[in-house]
């Protein structure tokens, strides 16, 4: 006798067989060069959640981005000593001065439940207690607030608000990560370029932020 849970953990042993038959027994060529080494061009700083898979977004093969994934993909400012911080940028750090990729996206999305208890939080909200989740969503706090701020008479649906507040996270972690000299120099140099995104889970959109203005738009022929 099966369940739900003994299914769903069968259709992933079946996925991966058929991975292996794809790309291992029918087309060889990519995977034998990817053993080779990885030479991705895009870092994507993504969240854990199920539903927002960058690289199915992005129609990405194996080896075409290096991505990190983290409850609402949060990068923490610069803090010598911080653990907390080193566990995401241990990997950003890699993906800059080793892989030498050109590019850092950091992608948001809406329904974010880590930028959602933030939210509740800088409303003053008892939260549930978790040892490690509430100290991580607390990178948000700063976000939120100002979000919060901007709406003092409450003009804001819910969810308008919340879109502003993962709109609005993303941007802090951009500014996060220039905290850090050595993206910081690659930036003013050219070599390296950041950028801000928010997937629209309900749509499939994917909005993008003005380099300038930091206000998330559709990017051309998106339609």
């Amino acid at each position: 006798m099966t369940n739900d849970h003994t299914d769903s953990y069968s259709a992933l042993l079946r996925g991966a067989r058929r991975f292996h038959e794809t790309e291992y027994e029918g087309d060889r060529s990519l995977m034998a060069r990817l053993a080779q080494g990885q030479e991705p061009d895009v870092l994507i700083i993504a969240c854990s959640d199920s539903r927002v898979d960058p690289a199915l977004i992005c129609g990405a093969r194996p080896g075409d981005i290096f991505v990190v994934r983290v409850v609402a993909n949060l990068v923490s400012p610069r803090r010598p000593g911080d653990a907390t911080a080193h566990a995401v940028m241990a990997a950003v750090e890699y993906g800059v001065k080793a892989l030498g990729v050109s590019h850092v996206v950091v992608c948001g999305h809406s329904h974010c439940g880590g930028i959602k208890a933030a939210l509740d939080a800088a409303r003053g909200q008892e939260l549930p207690l978790f040892e490690c989740l509430g100290p991580w969503v607390a990178l948000a706090d700063g976000a939120c607030r100002e979000v919060l701020a901007e709406d003092s008479e409450g003009e804001r649906t819910e969810a308008e608000a919340a879109t502003a507040a993962e709109q609005r996270s993303v941007l802090r972690s951009l500014a996060n990560l220039r905290s850090y000299a050595w993206i910081q120099d690659r930036v003013e140099t050219g070599d390296l370029t950041l950028h801000g995104w928010w997937f629209d889970i309900d749509t499939g959109a994917l909005w993008m932020a003005e380099p300038d203005t930091g206000v998330f738009q559709l990017p051309p022929n998106s339609s």
